[in-house]
């Protein structure tokens, strides 16, 4: 079977006899560095909503397509099954939803291709894993549209997106809604969902084109107030009760769509947030992974980090500690490098991110940040004396 979307054809993943639950789907190697795989979502010949799914590969780039923004969730014994290509393969039930709620108004369609992080990556191949999360900046910046499912209708979310959908695109709310306590209730309810806790929505977020937040059968264009709106909502609740609030996202939000839209986030500078919110990721590497396409390039050597899924966690700290080291000052001898000293602008920072390595994560990993390196004039090889600014 293969897919065409107008003169562009994109191969079929795989073909095969029916796989029992339980058995790991036969993925079909990806042919090029810069091929990806889709999720070809057609409406099914059998119930009002069902759909059809097949695995398809095609070239980043050669056609459009959307992409899903989504939390993954606990794995559980009742997770569902669904069958692509003839295949049956188990997913997590919040992706489950978010499938059924597509199914809902594919049928209007002809037809969707989706990248999914955990259907379209081959989860067991580390290797693969590995090259194709390089990509996804490029994934996520190259969509149509990205597609955020924060999870079906809950806790009055209708109402919360309605309001949201309902308030000005020029400005914040105006000075009544708090005075609004279903409105102002349903709103926080829905920020706090656990989509909004996952480290990689601060790259699918920063690198979108055109956002669109998904709850249940509610949608709002993410180009619209939305997160501002959300902000505020949750300061003037902080404002109003401050000892009554549980600690929200608010900072990371604002970091993302506005902060980082302006290119000046370091590397450290995600890290100390991640440190200071409850960003949550599944696997400890993705601190880093998630981050690196976003992080503003001061220093050559962040460009030396790539994704390695095979490397172990600690591993990959002491790789990142590694390259904090002056490249520069790599050029003298031994003796005038191991007299160099260090300057630290931020060292209460420094502090926070490593504590939270420590005491959050549990590695035995101590990252040296510093934000400037004095080398002494060296006898021994004659480097005259100097002052590194290390851009971090």
């Amino acid at each position: 079977m293969e897919a065409h979307e107008g003169d562009k054809t994109v191969g079929p993943c795989n073909a095969g006899p029916d796989q029992k639950p339980g058995e790991r789907y036969p993925y079909r190697q990806l042919d090029h560095e810069n091929t990806i795989r889709l999720l070809f979502i057609a409406p099914g010949s059998g119930e009002e909503n069902s759909s059809t799914y097949t695995l398809l590969h095609a070239e980043l780039g050669n056609i459009p397509y959307q992409a899903l923004s989504y939390e993954w969730g606990l794995p559980s014994d009742d997770d569902p099954y669904i069958t692509i290509d003839g295949h049956t393969v188990r997913i997590r039930e919040n992706l489950s939803e978010a499938l059924e709620q597509f199914s809902s108004v594919i049928r209007y369609l002809d037809f969707l291709l989706l990248w999914i992080d955990t259907l379209c990556i081959n989860q067991h191949d580390d290797a693969e894993k590995s090259q194709q999360v390089q990509k996804m900046g490029k994934i996520f910046s190259g969509a149509g549209q990205v597609l955020a499912w924060t999870g079906p209708m809950a806790n009055d979310s209708d109402y919360a997106i309605d309001m949201l959908n309902a308030a000005p695109q020029d400005r914040l709310f105006d000075t009544q809604l708090p005075e609004n306590y279903r409105a102002r209730t349903a709103i926080l309810a829905w920020c706090n969902r656990p989509y909004w806790k996952r480290i990689w929505i601060i790259q699918e977020l920063f690198l979108e084109k055109r956002l669109v937040f998904m709850c249940g059968s509610r949608s709002i264009p993410g180009h619209r107030n939305t997160i501002g709106n959300c902000i505020w909502v949750m300061r003037k609740r902080s404002e109003n009760s401050p000892s009554a609030v549980e600690p929200d996202n608010s900072q990371i939000w604002e970091t993302v769509l506005w902060l980082g839209k302006h290119h000046t986030h370091t590397l450290r500078n995600w890290l100390y947030v991640c440190a200071t919110s409850q960003i949550m990721a599944t696997d400890t590497r993705d601190y880093i992974y998630a981050v690196l396409s976003i992080s503003y390039k001061t220093r050559s050597c962040l460009a030396q980090i790539i994704p390695d899924y095979t490397k172990s966690v600690e591993t990959v700290f002491k790789d990142l500690n590694t390259l904090m080291v002056d490249e520069k000052a790599r050029e003298g001898c031994k003796s005038c490098i191991s007299n160099g000293r260090t300057y630290d602008y931020t060292d209460d920072d420094n502090k926070i991110v490593n504590g939270w390595l420590k005491k959050t994560l549990g590695l035995n990993v101590q990252i040296g940040w510093h934000d400037g390196s004095r080398y002494l004039s060296c006898n021994s090889c004659g480097r005259p004396e100097r002052f590194y600014s290390k851009g971090l």
